[in-house]
């Protein structure tokens, strides 16, 4: 599966894409319309914004960035009054040693065991931002970070699994990100990151090869028995869960 061919590709916005139409295990398949995902918007076009507006109708971005990517930001977005800041990552430690640890810990490259650790580090915020969707009027949703591959990844990744979605099309989903590696590597030097090794490297730290996702998935289920069994130990309620389920479910 690909980019859905009834969407365009925003010219300043990397990694975009529609999540779904994917078969649940329950019948049925992740209704259309409902959730996009991509990178950073700060450089998106004001025909971008007209058309997240407007076409998409947007009214919720869930931005998952740390507050020291967010200062990086050469000002604001014009979707801004949308945004719900919810970071991943505790923002009362620098972004740049939580990095280090996680490389320390895992290597510089993703890993299904660094994608664990961002449940030990940020559980109780990936469990609010699930609860967004149990709430109708958050509809349409657009998720990002930075790449709009790992913490938007996981986030995805966890909600398509309460919904049922077989963990080969959790990994594909997952996967569909190496597509704009080159668009991402644009927006990293544009916005003046510095990026460390061979261009080799770096693309091979940026890829998202669907085993990764798929380790990760199988990880949390020994562990926790389910995504859902993890939000509800973050004290999401069963009845949210419930209803996540019935607004992103398309009966056939």
């Amino acid at each position: 599966m690909t980019t859905p061919s009834t969407l365009r590709e925003p010219e300043g916005i990397h990694n975009f894409r529609e999540v779904g139409p994917y078969r649940l295990s329950g019948g049925g398949a992740i209704r259309g319309e409902r959730i996009y995902r991509s990178g950073a918007l700060e450089q998106m076009t004001a025909v971008d914004a007209a058309w997240l507006a407007e076409e998409l109708g947007l009214r919720t971005v869930l931005d998952l960035r740390h507050g020291d990517e967010i200062a990086l930001r050469h000002g604001p977005h014009p979707l801004e009054d949308r945004v719900f800041l919810n970071s991943i990552f505790p923002d009362h430690v620098r972004q740049e040693d939580l990095i280090a640890e996680l490389n320390g810990l895992y290597g510089a490259g993703i890993s299904p065991g660094r994608y664990m650790h961002y449940l030990e580090i940020g559980g109780d915020k990936l469990a609010r931002a699930f609860e967004l969707f149990a709430e109708e009027e958050n509809y349409p949703f657009l998720v990002h970070c930075t790449a709009g591959k790992d913490r938007t990844g996981v986030l995805i990744g966890m909600i398509m699994d309460v919904l049922g979605a077989s963990p080969e099309d959790i990994a594909h989903e997952y996967g569909l990100s190496d597509l704009s590696i080159d668009r991402l590597l644009a927006y990293l030097r544009s916005s003046g990151r510095d990026l460390q090794g061979t261009d080799e490297e770096i693309r091979a730290r940026l890829a998202t090869p669907p085993e990764k996702m798929a380790g990760f998935i199988e990880l949390l289920h020994e562990k926790y028995g389910s995504s859902e069994a993890f939000f509800l130990s973050q004290g999401v309620s069963a009845e949210k869960i419930e209803r996540v389920r019935g607004l992103l479910t398309a009966r056939a």
